[in-house]
């Protein structure tokens, strides 16, 4: 398996990292943050509104360089998955109404569209079969889910295919 040299999880920010006009947490504030944000959790009901939070601080705090989106996203599943909730996949054509609803969170205090979002999102997942991993990959692929400029593609359904794209030859 190819090493991926980017994701740099594994060292704790040394600097302000910012992303756009958003600065993140200071790195000496974040293990202070993130134990007082992991102390909200128990608070929230499991299932998605506890991955929801969790994966809001995660991302809020910016603990790492970099990966911390992944990381986030990692943390979310996790708890969906202590309640065998379905995990969400947050398709490369959603990435920008994705983060956009994170902003509107972030800087609105508006947390139903991010919530509508994430919602939508984990059932669109729940959608594909993950039986065959070239087949799920190939129906993503042709719902678009690997596009980037949303201005050209609009993020299909799988039961949109009408029938299922064929792996074998």
């Amino acid at each position: 398996m190819q090493r991926v040299e980017s994701f740099n999880c594994r060292s704790n920010k040394d600097r302000e990292n910012f992303a756009g006009n958003t600065t993140f947490v200071s790195p000496k504030n974040v293990r202070g943050t993130l134990v007082e944000g992991s102390k909200l959790l128990p608070s929230v009901p499991p299932g998605m509104a506890r991955a929801l939070l969790a994966m809001f601080i995660v991302s809020e705090v910016h603990p790492f360089i970099d990966g911390n989106g992944r990381l986030s996203r990692l943390v979310m599943n996790a708890e969906l998955s202590v309640v065998n909730a379905g995990r969400v996949i947050v398709p490369t054509l959603f990435r920008e109404e994705y983060l956009d609803c994170l902003r509107m969170l972030k800087r609105q205090g508006k947390p139903e569209p991010f919530i509508e979002a994430m919602q939508h999102i984990q059932h669109w997942t729940a959608a594909f079969d993950y039986t065959d991993l070239d087949r799920v990959i190939s129906q993503m692929k042709a719902c678009n889910a690997f596009e980037k400029s949303r201005s050209q593609y609009q993020l299909l359904d799988v039961s949109d295919l009408g029938t299922e794209p064929s792996t074998s030859a």
